[in-house]
């Protein structure tokens, strides 16, 4: 079979992008853990990390440390995902398949020894190169799942904490969107604490919260949400150190309170805002105080 016969590829064809992408998913969900299974198996391996967060309360560097650490392990996941879908590739599509046999019959065969060798690391380079277009796609998909991945990451901590604390809630991953949207909350709210009984009781004895790597302009959908439930306010829990003090008081004036690291909160420009506080107020102050009042009224 001569080089000649090889297929050269600038563009994945409709029916073999619908079965790679088909083969993505399916190794996706094989390969790499969620978010939520990384924190769990982290925190399953390392039990004095909930001793360490209920004697000490303090959680703003054990958030920023464990972020990191579900990431590096995220991306060990996506190493053996990787492979795993390169090295089946010539099994799903026809062809890389093509490409791989006349590679093999023009380097491999009737070789030995170093000579053999050689000829291997070439047709490694060689399929490499020509099933870019592959890999190309491959590398898109990685690219739209690495940016879900960061918020699905910092949710999967905060509910961690909730129930290493024994706090009560309700997410939408937990419950469902449909009964958040039934109490008229859309799809920016992701908890409600102690939950959605309490809600309908007295919203303004819960906390509303939302989940927000970074702020930029999005928290202006949180400003909206806000305005289109009538609700009183919003927690908004976020990992950005970049908030100004005039950022920080436009979101009071929508009635979001920020939850940030200790050092952002706590810094000299926004220690005086009224409106933002830090990780361990947030779960060692205001929420047990929204958990006593219903203990007392539930």
């Amino acid at each position: 079979m001569a080089l000649v016969d090889i297929p050269i590829i600038i563009q994945i064809s409709e029916e073999e992008k619908r079965i790679f992408e088909k083969f993505i998913k399916a190794q996706r969900s094989k390969h790499i853990r969620s978010s939520q299974e990384i924190v769990n198996e982290i925190f399953n391996n390392r039990p004095d990390l909930q001793k360490y967060i209920i004697e000490n309360q303090s959680v703003s560097n054990m958030i920023e440390s464990l972020r990191t650490e579900v990431w590096e392990e995220f991306l060990k996941d996506e190493v053996n995902f990787n492979a795993a879908v390169m090295k089946d590739l010539y099994k799903v599509l026809d062809t890389p398949k093509l490409m791989l046999d006349v590679l093999l019959e023009k380097n491999i065969v009737n070789k030995s020894g170093e000579e053999l060798r050689e000829s291997v690391k070439e047709l490694c380079g060689e399929y490499a190169g020509r099933v870019f277009p592959y890999l190309y796609a491959l590398s898109l998909s990685n690219t739209n799942s690495r940016r879900a991945r960061a918020g699905k990451t910092f949710e999967a901590i905060i509910y961690k904490i909730y129930d290493l604390l024994g706090y009560k809630f309700d997410s939408q991953n937990r419950v469902g969107r449909k009964i958040f949207s039934d109490v008229g909350l859309g799809k920016k709210v992701d908890s409600v604490l102690p939950g959605i009984n309490e809600f309908n009781k007295r919203r303004n004895k819960t906390i509303i919260g939302t989940m927000k790597t970074s702020l930029r302009e999005r928290w202006q959908e949180v400003a909206e949400e806000i305005e289109r439930t009538k609700i009183p306010e919003i927690h908004l829990l976020t990992v950005d150190e970049d908030i100004s003090v005039s950022k920080a008081a436009e979101m009071g004036n929508h009635n979001i309170v920020i939850v940030a690291y200790s050092w952002i909160a706590d810094s000299d420009k926004l220690k005086h805002a009224k409106n933002i506080v830090s990780f361990e107020e947030y779960f060692f102050e205001e929420i047990p105080g929204i958990i006593e009042y219903w203990k007392k009224n539930d």
